[in-house]
């Protein structure tokens, strides 16, 4: 492990700085960390998103973009933009050295989100109750980190043809998802300590396939109270020891909204020489659309997201608690009480 948390800490290269905004960062501030490339049409849906629930800066990381996504960034009050021309496939996954370099200089002591642009973080009860409110609780039961599981969101027809401009929310172009949550496997010395597989990407991408490599990976940490320590391992689906709460929370992943198939040939084409599972997922995703042009994800069993959270809770997408769901009802217990006992 001590491998491991060497790469995870080791200075990425080109790493610069192009915002100048004061990085006058209060202790209370709550961080979000997204390393992003050409997501101009998905950014102000998710600056939309985390502004409501209550994220306070947010840390950008593009790795050049063309679509005028770091501009668009840099017109934001609360943002601040780091930019690499590295390749994200061989610095920024296993470990993913840009995100865990900015966290740990930016984000320890802070209560920080770790998301893709693509991904749109929910946990129970989240229309009553802020991030602020979720990490008041986590700090009183002693929680450092939330697991949250991948939903792929998927739209109604064939793939090749979805269009989207941006002009409405995600969740209304991508609205189905596959209602049965993953199965799980557990890894021993790993944190955490089981992980999900399946949903809809190894219902349609990965049959045949599990002689050459495990499906994609559905669990993961985006909610962690950062240390000097802490350092994501595998992207952000492992991380370094931490005390996970029993709350797990639940990222809406649009991976499949227009210029999905534009995105993963590009991303082969340009990685062609690295040996990377994420290369390998988007391989699947081609020939599958090469076989079939009218590829349509959702079946008889497909559901519509709702946009509550408590349908992800009933479906076991998400998990909550007896103590969690008497603190939403109650308020209790207030951070500074608990800090006074």
């Amino acid at each position: 492990m001590i491998g491991v948390r060497m790469l995870a800490h080791r200075p990425p290269k080109h790493l610069e700085r192009l915002d100048h905004r004061p990085l006058d960062v209060r202790k209370d501030e709550i961080l979000c960390f997204v390393a992003l490339r050409n997501e101009r049409t998905l950014l102000p849906h998710l600056l939309e998103h985390y502004r409501k629930l209550g994220v306070d800066r947010f840390f950008f990381l593009d790795n050049g973009s063309t679509d005028g996504t770091r501009e668009l960034v840099l017109e934001q009050p609360d943002s601040h933009c780091f930019h690499t021309e590295g390749s994200h496939f061989a610095e920024n996954i296993t470990p993913p050295r840009w995100i865990n370099t900015l966290m740990r200089v930016f984000g320890s002591g802070h209560w920080c989100l770790s998301v893709d642009a693509d991904e749109l973080l929910v946990y129970p009860d989240l229309e009553r109750v802020s991030l602020r409110r979720l990490f008041n609780y986590l700090e009183s039961t002693g929680a450092e980190a939330v697991i949250g599981s991948m939903i792929d969101m998927y739209p109604d027809g064939p793939l090749a043809e979805c269009s989207y401009d941006g002009s409405i929310p995600l969740v209304h172009a991508s609205s189905y998802f596959d209602p049965e949550p993953g199965w799980l496997r557990a890894r021993d010395g790993l944190y955490p300590p089981e992980q999900m597989f399946g949903g809809v990407r190894e219902r349609v991408f990965w049959r045949g396939r599990f002689k050459q490599t495990f499906p994609p990976c559905l669990t993961k940490v985006p909610i962690v109270r950062w240390s000097r320590d802490t350092h994501y391992h595998a992207a952000q689906h492992t991380i370094s020891k931490v005390r996970f709460s029993e709350l797990r929370a639940a990222l809406l992943h649009f991976k499949f909204v227009w210029g999905f198939q534009q995105k993963s040939a590009s991303s082969l084409g340009e990685n062609a020489q690295l040996k990377e599972k994420t290369l390998e997922e988007r391989a699947a995703y081609m020939e599958a659309l090469e076989r079939n042009p009218k590829l349509s994800l959702r079946n008889d069993r497909s559901v519509r997201y709702r946009g509550d959270t408590t349908q992800l809770v009933e479906l076991g997408w998400m998990k909550t608690s007896d103590r969690y769901a008497e603190f939403v009802a109650t308020g209790w217990p207030r951070l500074q009480e608990t800090a006074a006992s």
